[in-house]
């Protein structure tokens, strides 16, 4: 049995699509925030998967339910989000002890913070300009993904896509640096 809410949706009915986000915008905020413990991100999070499913409105499967596919979406992006949260966490870890901490750093360690701080420059000089862009808007600027997407006047997948290619790219190259760093203070840790 088709979904006539869908159906309306499908076909680019606005009210039908402002009829939806009221029946379930709540809810699925809750939902979200029970993955991330964080209401604002929570709202990010259904407001990206709601423009999501306005821009893509021409894939919804009347036939099946539009109520679970909602959910699914947030759940995926609640996930994407920890991940992505957790993998700048370790990074920022790694950069608050090579700059910020009052460590006092061996030669060698200085050397490998150079050459990583070097190597960093280098990957990101190689991203391609417009990822470039937006990895700069991100990280140097400190803007939201929906922020960028205005700013550049593209949309939110844009930039999601192309930040998960720069991330996925300076992963590749500083692997080696950073495990390298690790061992180095994870060994000198060990002896103190």
């Amino acid at each position: 049995m088709k979904d006539q809410l869908a159906m309306r949706i499908k076909l680019g009915d606005e009210q039908a699509f402002e009829l939806f986000f009221r029946k379930y915008n709540v809810r699925l905020c809750a939902f979200a925030n029970k993955f991330l413990a964080n209401s604002e991100e929570a709202q990010e999070v259904v407001q990206d998967m709601f423009v999501k499913l306005w821009d893509n409105r021409e894939e919804i499967d009347p036939e099946n339910s539009m109520k679970s596919y909602v959910f699914k979406i947030v759940q995926n992006l609640s996930i994407n989000r920890l991940r992505r949260k957790k993998v700048e966490s370790r990074y920022n870890e790694i950069y608050k002890m090579v700059y910020i901490d009052n460590h006092e750093f061996s030669a060698h360690e200085s050397l490998l913070a150079r050459e990583l701080e070097a190597q960093i420059v280098n990957s990101i000089k190689k991203l391609p300009p417009e990822c470039r862009k937006i990895f700069d808007l991100s990280r140097s600027e400190g803007l939201k993904y929906r922020e960028i997407a205005d700013t550049l006047h593209i949309s939110i997948k844009t930039v999601e896509a192309q930040m998960s290619k720069a991330l996925r790219s300076l992963r590749t190259e500083l692997t080696d640096y950073i495990t390298l760093i690790m061992i180095s203070i994870i060994s000198n840790t060990l002896w103190f």
